[in-house]
């Protein structure tokens, strides 16, 4: 039984979550022919101030690129 944890930052709207969850469990049948019933997928939501990348906070990115965008 495929299990399937992606961490995203938190924000998705409801309709993108079951995207998404519609593509990994279509991706994982196509890759490794497991019946479709038995993935199991989990969305992990992760606040933007504590997922990072780059050495910064992903709140902290989005801070600077509205300032740049405002300039």
């Amino acid at each position: 039984m495929p299990n399937i944890e992606m961490f995203v930052v938190a924000g998705l709207s409801d309709q993108q979550k079951e995207d998404l969850i519609d593509a990994l469990t279509a991706a994982t049948v196509e890759a490794i022919d497991a019946p479709i019933e038995s993935i199991r997928v989990w969305l992990s939501e992760i606040p933007a101030a504590q997922f990072g990348i780059a050495g910064k906070s992903v709140a902290a990115i989005e801070a600077a690129r509205e300032i740049a965008q405002a300039d």
